[in-house]
């Protein structure tokens, strides 16, 4: 059952409908935007909280739920904050028939809930540094047309926040949370570019913001995670001080850093391809699936086989299911489940029992591989590890080959209409050059690389002026 729309030249179909047919969201619901998580969805989601979680917990962050109602004064508190997300709150105005003596918010993002509690929780350098994280929901009510998880009203994302004494141990936190953010990543086998943002697409009232943006097919980019250097903006909105050792007070020095579930839209359209889904081992809900091959007569036989190496692969901790339905042919479930990304399928049919071995087959490049029982285990295992390691390779050719360079306002045209891609190219510092580029062709600055200083190789590439830095631009979703 080959999907009706072919990656590589109509993406934008062929990624509605690997959503769709690979069970990973239903967005037949009500309200635009509010989806559905099946579970194929949601069991990515689900591995993906615990690697990230058994991280965040080695590094002393714990756990917390904040409410998702917010009153609108609090909102207020910090005004440059507030106003990047204005736009985009839901209120709640109206209990039952009775309007409300002031307005409430659903979360859009926590740090007004967080940092006011933070205030009351933070009095001495004792209590810092503070870990938080959340596990959660977000209303963002965009008006711009939605766009199953990368573009949604209502999505699930983990944020940390953190409080700390000085400004090093927040630049210190920044860092660790992007080795956090990067050994995940690479679970995932996913290739990103890792910019600063300009000053105008900073997080508001951030002093800086880092953000991963990752290669798609379509040429555009996704941002698939962010770190935030608060610095003390926050912390001087909401009056969240300490006392310090020397019996002075000041304010907290703080970071926060998210991902969402539209990194599942990554996962999708970095490793999927005609015949469906491709879900990294490491975050699939089933990493092997059993497929009984029946003949006449034999189908007790197959399936008692068939449940003894699923109790294996089980007993070795590797998520393992066995589809023993005989109303179904096994060509049939091949299909399935190559459509549904199951990294690793297993075939055991009569005589395979007589020789005491089963079939593997890689959903990546459909290699066979025929293994003795007693090395069932240790061959799984070795299987999905290099399935995982062939997307990563895969993925970081993909990154490679988007970016381009440009000198001239020409080029980038030209680069945008023939591929797209991530463009290097040179900019004076003025926003209103990004907003030509932005409003002409489309493309957004992203950043300049963190931590690498690149000399710029010509001027500007809107006005000709001196140039004062390389960026990267790109179109973004």
């Amino acid at each position: 059952m080959p999907l009706e729309h072919d990656k590589k030249t109509e993406f934008a179909e062929w990624y509605s409908e690997v959503v769709k047919k690979a069970e990973i969201v239903d967005n037949r619901t009500p309200v635009k935007g509010a989806n559905v998580l099946l579970p194929n969805g949601y069991g990515i989601w689900e591995n993906i909280q615990k690697i990230l979680d058994r991280e965040l917990k080695a590094t002393g962050h714990n756990n917390y739920y904040f409410p998702m109602f917010i009153p609108e004064e609090l909102l207020n508190q910090e005004a440059e904050h507030f106003s990047g997300f204005a736009p985009e709150v839901a209120w709640i105005t109206h209990v039952g028939n009775r309007k409300l003596e002031r307005k409430v918010g659903l979360r859009p993002t926590s740090e007004a809930i967080m940092y006011s509690m933070f205030s009351l929780w933070i009095r001495a350098h004792t209590d810092l540094p503070l870990k938080v994280n959340q596990w959660c929901n977000i209303v963002r009510w965009d008006t711009k047309e939605t766009k199953v998880l990368l573009r949604d009203r209502e999505f699930l994302w983990h944020e940390g926040h953190t409080a700390h004494a000085t400004y090093e141990e927040a630049e210190e936190q920044v860092k660790e949370s992007m080795r956090i953010y990067e050994k995940l990543f690479d679970d995932l086998a996913l290739s990103y570019i890792i910019l600063k943002r300009p000053k105008h697409d900073t997080f508001p009232g951030a002093d800086y913001s880092v953000a991963y943006d990752a290669p798609l097919p379509d040429g555009r980019v996704l941002q698939i995670g962010t770190t935030h250097n608060l610095g003390q903006n926050f912390s001087k909105a909401f009056d969240v001080k300490f006392q310090k050792p020397d019996g002075d007070h000041d304010y907290v020095y703080q970071t926060s850093y998210g991902i969402s579930t539209r990194i599942i839209a990554a996962i999708l359209s970095f490793h999927g391809d005609n015949k469906g889904a491709l879900i990294p081992p490491k975050v699939a809900l089933t990493q092997v699936i059993i497929i009984p091959i029946y003949f006449k007569n034999k189908h007790e036989i197959v399936k008692e086989a068939a449940n003894k190496v699923l109790e294996t692969l089980k007993n070795a901790g590797i998520r393992a299911r066995a589809d023993l339905r005989d109303n179904y042919t096994s060509g049939w479930k091949f299909n399935q489940y190559e459509l549904l990304g199951v990294p690793l399928r297993l075939e055991i049919g009569p005589r395979d029992i007589e020789k005491n071995q089963v079939v593997l087959v890689r959903r990546d490049n459909g290699e066979k591989i025929t293994v003795p029982q007693d090395q069932l285990v240790k061959k799984v295992k070795d299987t999905l590890d290099a399935i995982e390691e062939t997307l990563r390779q895969k993925a970081w050719k993909r990154l490679e080959e988007s970016i381009s360079e440009a000198k001239t306002f020409e080029e980038i045209e030209k680069i945008y209409n023939e591929k797209r891609g991530i463009i290097r190219t040179n900019w004076c510092g003025n926003p209103e050059c990004a907003d030509v580029l932005k409003e002409k062709l489309s493309v957004e600055i992203r950043g300049t690389k963190l931590n690498e200083e690149e000399e710029p190789f010509h001027s500007c590439v809107v006005c000709g002026k001196e140039a004062k830095q390389v960026v990267y631009v790109a179109s973004a979703y």
